[in-house]
């Protein structure tokens, strides 16, 4: 029987071969995927835990409501608390930040837009080891009148250092110095969102925080036992006011990164559902065709012996290959539509940082069962219907094909289209 299943495959190689071009591209969406969302967690992952490496602590306001994490809305702390927290023991510095809204505008004179991403106005940490921002070309912002952006917004609308650069605000419009162009970490960019950056003060005016931060930023001293260090700090907060670790903060904001290209996935996977719901339609006509051709070889191999379970299994062996091939093959273009999405990523505006793909086991082994599952699933009724096959029709002159009336396939179509 394995003999007769091979040369049955080989007998329409070209039928099944293009047949299995559905499932070949459901499965590289579904791997190509998991390639793409596994390499933006690993590579936002190391981001983020770059950034916050040095951050020990953040103080901040304690979330409005649980479960809510990076997109949490929080209410403004007192400055002041700045101060105390740099009295406790064992804290060596302790810097005030501040965001808001702040748009910047195209040498042409229209608003520079994203794909989605945010606006964000924030204010300049001057303490290297603890800033999100690394100073590219020029220097940082000093006065009131300085402002520096992200690298992927000046190379794309082609702002440079000394330029003079216009930034909408919630209030009046504003007119600032380029002084600086600089990268979120490694990345020119955070996920597509335009940056610009101010000097504390200037911040706190232009984002309505006058005597007040979203948050503080804590650098330990070395050696100190950052859980004692924690629990010191917490003592000096007043109520509604917590602090969290550097590796809390982090893990937040890549969770939010990942939630918001989770779009792109889901799309993503939508199309790979479609493809496969498609193939399913298509194996089981093709496997139909075949059988029906097929009718007086099979009784044939009934009057030889072959039982009933033998050419059933005969059927679905052939789709089991089918399958296997095709999400085989699938499996490595999903790795080649990864590199593809990405670049998509980078042609819609979203600045990725540098980072290799990430190949799970786990990709191999859905991709691997979803493509053979659909296929022999799909193969099922066919292989069925082959069973019923008398022995006696090995004898008949023409070969019996089951046929079906017109009037049913017309209806059943039309519903499915």
């Amino acid at each position: 029987m394995w003999k007769a299943t091979l040369k049955g495959l080989l007998a329409h190689k070209l039928r099944l071969a293009l047949t299995a071009v559905a499932i070949v591209l459901g499965v590289m969406f579904v791997s190509g995927t998991f390639v793409l969302t596994d390499t933006l967690h690993s590579t936002f992952t190391t981001l983020f835990n770059g950034i916050y490496q040095h951050v020990d602590f953040e103080v901040r306001g304690k979330a409005a409501f649980s479960g809510l994490a990076a997109s949490a809305v929080r209410s403004p702390i007192n400055q002041s608390i700045a101060q105390a927290v740099r009295k406790v023991p064992g804290v060596a510095d302790a810097v005030g930040t501040v965001t808001g809204y702040a748009q910047l505008v195209a040498p042409n004179g229209k608003a520079v837009t994203t794909s989605g991403a945010p606006t964000i106005g924030l204010s300049f940490n001057p303490v290297s080891q603890m800033s999100s921002l690394h100073i590219k070309s020029g220097s940082p912002p000093t006065s009131p009148n300085d402002v520096v952006i992200d690298a992927g917004t000046a190379t794309k609308y082609h702002f440079h250092v000394g330029q003079k650069l216009h930034v909408l605000l919630l209030g009046p419009p504003r007119t600032f110095t380029l002084t600086g162009i600089v990268t979120f970490g490694t990345a020119n960019n955070l996920a597509g969102a335009t940056i610009a950056a101010f000097d504390l003060p200037t911040a706190q005016t232009l984002f309505d925080r006058v005597g007040r931060y979203d948050a503080i930023d804590i650098l330990a001293k070395p050696g100190v036992n950052t859980a004692q260090l924690q629990r010191a700090v917490a003592r000096v907060l007043p109520p509604k006011v917590e602090v969290v670790t550097g590796q809390t903060v982090a893990n937040e904001a890549t969770n939010s990164i990942n939630q918001a290209l989770g779009f792109f996935s889901t799309a993503l996977l939508v199309f790979a559902f479609i493809s496969l719901f498609v193939g399913g339609f298509t194996i089981f006509n093709t496997f139909s065709i075949i059988v029906g051709q097929r009718t007086r070889e099979l009784a044939l191999l009934r009057v030889l012996g072959a039982s009933r379970r033998q050419v059933f299994r005969s059927v679905l062996a052939e789709a089991t290959i089918v399958g296997l091939v095709a999400s085989i093959v699938g499996l490595g273009l999903g790795v080649l539509a990864a590199v593809g999405l990405r670049a998509l990523l980078s042609a819609l505006g979203i600045s990725l940082p540098s980072g290799s793909l990430v190949f799970e086991l786990r990709t191999v082994i859905v991709a691997l069962l979803v493509g053979v599952g659909v296929t022999v699933v799909s193969a099922i009724s066919p292989a069925r219907r082959a069973v019923r096959i008398p022995p006696v029709a090995a004898l008949s002159e023409h070969d019996v094909v089951a046929t079906e009336s017109s009037r049913r396939r017309s209806i059943v179509g039309s519903a499915i289209a």
